[in-house]
């Protein structure tokens, strides 16, 4: 059929537009966040329910904010092989940061009296040994240790970027981040700092629009966590509060730890008797315990508020 040459000019401009518009436009990025779970042998069939369901909404990737056991369950060789199996069942990615019950717990008697170095040695033998991911279809990581040769040993930090949007994960723990044992604590303190300054700046050199964090800590535990000289957490408090705040971005930190979902603003910018909230920084809490459960969670950058949350709850018996 013949077309006036209006029209077809009409046309392509329009195709055009539609084009360049799905070009200039950035996809949402739909993920998954869960951990602190599964804490008991009657709550692993829940576990891999969940994961079966978490397949079906086919996320871009999860992210797991450590604690894979409770604090006081065995930290078994065999145990933590299921676990590191089970995260190869997910058919996206899986990142995973530890928590304090995989390692620094470890030394209670009830959880087999180990020594929490050599566990911790033995998480990063086991689950960091190259730079991607995990699950079925695992995506290239960058990590500290390939970065920083310095910090060669602190395999788990590590970033990657999604769009316009940079996620990062850090080995904050809980247990107040393993304060206690100074010989520890004391190296992967000022590992850690280093990552979050590296991040901060990946995130600036990048033009990123978005950040994401994620590590295993509920820094906010008790209201001296950023005050306290002995408070493993207070450093990385400060820290973050000066760089977000300089950052100015869309900002959504992720942890696990206390097993309540909870969405807040408890970052603050510096500024003595004048701080406030960052309002562009965000925090979610995810379940766990005995709610094995987790949170899609979506990022949106053609929204002003670009995160949506979801709790992705398992049916269940009456």
């Amino acid at each position: 059929m013949n077309k006036n040459p209006l029209q077809c000019v009409r046309m392509i401009c329009f195709i055009s537009f539609v084009l360049l518009g799905c070009v200039a436009k950035a996809e949402p990025i739909r993920f998954i966040a869960l951990g602190d779970l599964p804490y008991r042998t009657k709550d692993e069939e829940a576990y891999f329910a969940l994961i079966q369901e978490i397949n079906r909404q086919k996320p871009q990737f999860s992210i797991f904010v450590g604690d894979t056991k409770s604090g006081g369950s065995p930290c078994s060789d065999a145990y933590l092989r299921k676990i590191h199996a089970s995260f190869n069942l997910f058919e996206a990615p899986l990142i995973y940061t530890p928590g304090d019950n995989e390692w620094t717990d470890c030394h209670r008697l009830n959880a087999g009296g180990y020594d929490p170095v050599e566990r911790l040695q033995f998480i990063r033998a086991l689950h960091f040994t190259d730079a991607k991911s995990q699950g079925k279809n695992p995506i290239a990581l960058i990590r500290q240790s390939d970065l920083q040769p310095q910090f060669s040993e602190f395999v788990e930090n590590a970033y990657w970027i999604s769009g316009k949007t940079l996620f990062a994960t850090v080995h904050i723990v809980g247990s107040n981040n393993n304060f206690a044992q100074q010989a520890e604590y004391v190296p992967r303190n000022r590992a850690n700092l280093a990552w979050l300054e590296t991040v901060f700046a990946a995130a600036k050199q990048n033009s990123i629009d978005h950040l994401v964090l994620a590590f295993q800590a509920d820094m906010f535990y008790t209201s001296k966590s950023a005050t306290s000289d002995q408070s493993g957490l207070r450093d990385s408090i400060l820290l973050m509060n000066r760089k977000l705040a300089e950052l100015a971005k869309p900002t959504l930190i992720i942890h696990g730890d206390s097993h309540r979902l909870i969405i807040d603003q408890p970052f603050m910018a510096p500024g003595g008797s004048n701080r406030r909230p960052l309002h562009q920084v965000y925090r979610v809490q995810v379940m766990g315990d005995e709610q094995v459960e987790a949170v899609e969670i979506t990022i949106d950058g053609s929204k002003n508020s670009p995160f949506s949350f979801r709790p992705l709850l398992l049916s269940r018996k009456p």
